[in-house]
């Protein structure tokens, strides 16, 4: 599927990083996490970011949300307020905070100081996500994965960002609650014209979700095209073993 638009929401050129280790006997390697690595991501598109565990995936992440303060190449916004779904929805959320005061905190940061105001918002946005107004006084310890990583989403959207990265937003929940999540998501991007990095190390769930992918391995670009021309005719032998593995 092409982009909506032809307008840019991320512009990504060139961006590398790397570290510096001692060995045992003093020796030092220089570690590189990425290396040149270009995109650009649209406005209404969803963009998966597939590879193993220490491909760069989420340093990528990190220098994108201004995370990683030190690195080569651009990083080039074009929204404001960029937001993050994480992982695992649990540590994301304030354990000792209400769903109330954890979607509340955001529209405090935003100057909107009013209690009915904020009141009224946050009942809207758990009504977009499929809850209602009990879950105001629970905490994330009286929610299950997938009503964790829903309340994840509405903190998201709570902002009214353009753009959100999404770090393996589903990984930590069963295949059931993978597949509601992934509606809800795709349901949000329609809604609200959202644009998504969706990272992910399972080509089944970014196919479910995204319209282009880019395979990374050891840090590298080795493939980038329209999912479907990624799942039905993959160039590079990396991302033939992701496809095969994933069916």
């Amino acid at each position: 599927m092409a982009p909506e638009s032809n307008n840019k929401i991320l512009e990504v050129r060139n961006v590398s990083t790397s570290y510096t280790r001692k060995s045992p006997m003093g020796q030092v390697k220089i570690q590189h996490v990425l290396h040149d690595v270009s995109f650009d991501l649209y406005e209404g598109e969803a963009l998966g970011l597939v590879g193993e565990s220490g491909s760069g995936k989420t340093t990528l992440a990190r220098a994108i949300l201004g995370f990683l303060p030190k690195y080569d190449g651009k990083i080039t916004h074009y929204s404001e307020r960029p937001q993050v779904i994480f992982q695992d929805p649990y540590t994301a959320l304030n354990p000792a905070r209400t769903v109330e005061w954890i979607l509340g905190e955001p529209l405090r940061a935003l100057g909107k100081n009013e209690p009915a105001e904020r009141r009224a918002r946050i009942a809207e946005m758990l009504e977009k996500v499929g809850l209602d107004e009990s879950y105001l006084t629970r905490r994330p310890s009286q929610l299950s994965g997938g009503q964790r990583q829903r309340i994840s989403i509405a903190a998201a959207l709570i902002m009214e960002p353009r753009f959100i990265v999404a770090d393996e937003p589903v990984s930590a929940l069963d295949v059931t609650i993978q597949a509601q999540i992934l509606e809800l998501m795709a349901r949000m991007k329609e809604e609200y014209g959202l644009s998504y990095l969706f990272i992910s190390h399972d080509m089944n769930v970014v196919y479910q979700l995204c319209d282009r992918v880019i395979v990374m391995r050891k840090g590298v670009v080795v493939e980038e095209g329209p999912i479907d021309q990624i799942f039905d005719a993959p160039v590079h032998p990396y991302t033939r073993e992701l496809v095969e593995a994933s069916r």
